[in-house]
């Protein structure tokens, strides 16, 4: 009886062991095959092409709808819709703008009126052209070595790179608390996204180091920014989007949050 139990034992064992091994298969296949019949979210799109004109786009998108209308009240419509690359500012950016504006005028009058964006005058919208760029330049056609461009706002220049994703605002970080190490997830990736990254020259010299920012001091007006992107690559009926990366008011002591023509200091993002 012991003989035949054992082995009843071990074939039950061996039986699940073969089911264990066979179900991972088992579920690929199905999920190959039921691709196929449906993809989750909409139709696949391999190209990042969408079927819209750069403005329209950045009207529908939700992290740009404000930047949108700027853009309309700035009469930069045909502008933005030419054969450019933008690389766009998200509405957490003009809403910095606004609140440090805001913060400034109730440090002189607590009974200040909120200023919106409707308030921004329209001259001084006229440096989004700051973010528009000639021709259509998404990661594919990016150089290795990065490219300087002349920006659509006289005497402004940025200059476009691939840079290695390693250390994402918002990912793991180790147990010092420093970004990059530890359990930072790409560090199991076999292999890193590359992003599109931004540098604005703001002063009369590029500093390409960052210790030279860094020593400059960020807040300074002549201090160069460097950003990296929401999303990249957004190729519109006309030209290339990229959306700069920013995030909300609860992190607006980090630099690499944006300010709509990097207006003000972190002292302004409080009273």
């Amino acid at each position: 009886m012991e003989k035949q139990f054992g082995k009843k034992l071990k074939d039950l064992q061996m039986r699940k062991a073969i089911i264990f091994f066979l179900l991972p298969i088992c579920l690929v296949t199905a999920n190959s095959c039921s691709k196929d019949k449906y993809v989750i979210g909409g139709e696949k799109n391999e190209t990042n092409k969408v079927n819209q004109t750069t403005y329209d786009f950045l009207k529908s998108f939700e992290a740009t709808s404000e930047t949108a209308r700027l853009i309309e009240r700035a009469g930069k419509i045909n502008e933005v819709n030419g054969n450019v690359t933008i690389i766009a500012p998200s509405n957490y950016a003009v809403n910095r703008y606004l609140r440090r504006k805001n913060n400034r005028a109730l440090r002189l009058d607590p009974n200040a009126r909120p200023l919106t964006i409707e308030d921004i005058p329209v001259d001084e919208l006229d440096q989004l052209g700051m973010y528009i760029v000639d021709n259509k330049f998404a990661s594919d056609s990016i150089p290795a070595s990065g490219i300087i461009l002349a920006t659509h706002h006289a005497g402004d220049s940025l200059r476009l790179s691939l840079d290695e994703s390693v250390a994402d605002p918002g990912t793991a970080w180790d147990g010092g608390g420093q970004p990059g190490e530890g359990y930072q997830y790409a560090n199991f990736m076999q292999t890193k996204p590359v992003r599109v990254t931004v540098h604005f020259k703001r002063g009369a010299n590029w500093e390409m180091d960052p210790q030279q920012r860094v020593m400059l001091g960020y807040d300074k007006p002549e201090c160069d920014q460097v950003y990296k992107m929401y999303i990249s690559d957004v190729i519109t009926t006309t030209g290339v989007v990229h959306v700069i990366y920013s995030g909300d008011y609860n992190f607006t002591d980090h630099y690499y949050y944006h300010s709509l023509f990097f207006f003000g200091t972190r002292a302004d993002d409080l009273l």
